[in-house]
């Protein structure tokens, strides 16, 4: 996201320079158009965030449809292992983080995939109905070594869905 951020920023660039060069003069000689301009300065940094926001979860959304029509044309059914579930620091989140769980799999080349994929809250409930373990004191949710039936596509094997 942070890209995607930067991106726009360049691309809006002429504008921001633009909204830079405007006199706002002293806000004691005329307070109107000084905070015209700060408004209009903080209303286009705002814009620019929330239209990368809404980007990024157009691509993410693209991305799942697009796994999910490949997917569906040609696939094969296998069983994966969650060789573990890793946790990456993201500055963007409100959580600070993201988890990821990565499977592994053999694909219809005869090698192994080590694909991960986010877990989110539908996921994650999905997991849970399957992983959740009890070590003396409290349940745990434990996804290392756990088996998962997924489907892949076989022209992309790195695409794969979890079959229910």
């Amino acid at each position: 996201m942070f890209f995607i951020f930067v991106g726009l920023a360049v691309l809006f660039l002429g504008i921001i320079n633009r909204s830079e060069e405007v006199d706002k003069g002293a806000f004691k000689k005329d307070p109107i158009t000084y905070i015209l301009v700060t408004v209009m300065q903080l209303i286009l940094v705002i814009g620019i965030t929330g239209f990368a926001i809404v980007l990024e979860h157009f691509a993410e959304g693209t991305n799942h449809q697009l796994a999910r029509v490949i997917i569906k044309n040609s696939y094969r059914e296998t069983v994966a292992v969650v060789s573990e579930e890793r946790r990456i620091n993201d500055l963007f989140t409100a959580s600070g983080f993201e988890d990821f769980a990565i499977f592994n799999y053999q694909n219809n080349y005869g090698t192994f995939e080590a694909q991960a994929k986010k877990v989110d809250p539908y996921l994650r409930k999905k997991i849970l109905r399957k992983s959740i373990n009890y070590d003396g004191k409290r349940m745990v949710l434990r996804l290392d070594g756990k088996r998962f039936n997924i489907r892949y596509s076989t022209r992309f094997p790195s695409m794969f869905m979890i079959v229910d």
